[in-house]
């Protein structure tokens, strides 16, 4: 049953319509700060990893960047300013996290070549747009992770065994990252589940019972 509850409550706050009062049954209204805290969370774990993907794909094209240690460093600090920015202001958007992206993105690249640079910038920008769409391939495939690396620690708890599986799933998406993240939100979740386990633990058992 325990395990039934923390799934259910993962396939919730996955889901991309913000959690409402109204959407929720009677055992869960108390709870429902947290649960829209946890997937607040989980968008911003796709948020930032949709665009360190995006902006790997960028820099990959770009031939004068060759050395893959050089273009991990320039991923991880964009991650951290980009999580920065979101953990900052609920308000900051795609355009936000273009400008900084962007600004990464030079390289040491001359100021003076206007051209290749705000050439790079559109390109850039029509991606990150593009990639955060529900429905986009890109989208999807990392909310996919991300649901993937949740489920992981849900199920196995926040030790090893869960971290690594949060690890396997998030790391398919060059997200390696964001694991301590995950495993945060899947804590919540548990520590959710364990105290509606408790408390209305008889009542789910009658419900399943008679499905």
């Amino acid at each position: 049953m325990d395990l039934l509850v923390r799934l259910g409550l993962l396939k919730l706050v996955s889901g991309i319509s913000s959690i409402t009062e109204e959407s929720l049954p009677k055992t869960l209204k108390l709870n429902l700060s947290r649960l829209r805290a946890v997937q607040a969370q989980i968008h911003k774990i796709i948020v930032i990893s949709t665009s360190i993907l995006v902006f790997r794909q960028i820099l990959m094209s770009k031939k004068a960047l060759v050395n893959p240690q050089e273009m991990e460093n320039i991923l991880v600090k964009c991650a951290k300013a980009v999580l920065e920015l979101l953990d900052r202001s609920e308000e900051a958007g795609t355009e936000d996290i273009f400008e900084i992206m962007s600004g990464f993105s030079r390289d040491g690249e001359e100021a003076s070549n206007t051209n290749n640079l705000q050439a790079r910038k559109a390109v850039m920008s029509r991606m990150l747009v593009k990639s955060l769409q529900a429905g986009d391939t890109v989208f999807e495939r990392i909310s996919h992770a991300v649901y993937l690396a949740t489920r992981g620690v849900v199920l196995a708890g926040n030790g090893p065994q869960g971290r690594k599986l949060a690890e396997m799933a998030i790391r398919r998406v060059g997200a390696i990252d964001m694991t301590d993240r995950v495993v945060a939100v899947a804590e919540i979740l548990v520590a959710v589940a364990t105290v509606l386990v408790n408390v209305h633990g008889q009542w789910y058992k009658y419900l399943t019972d008679n499905m």
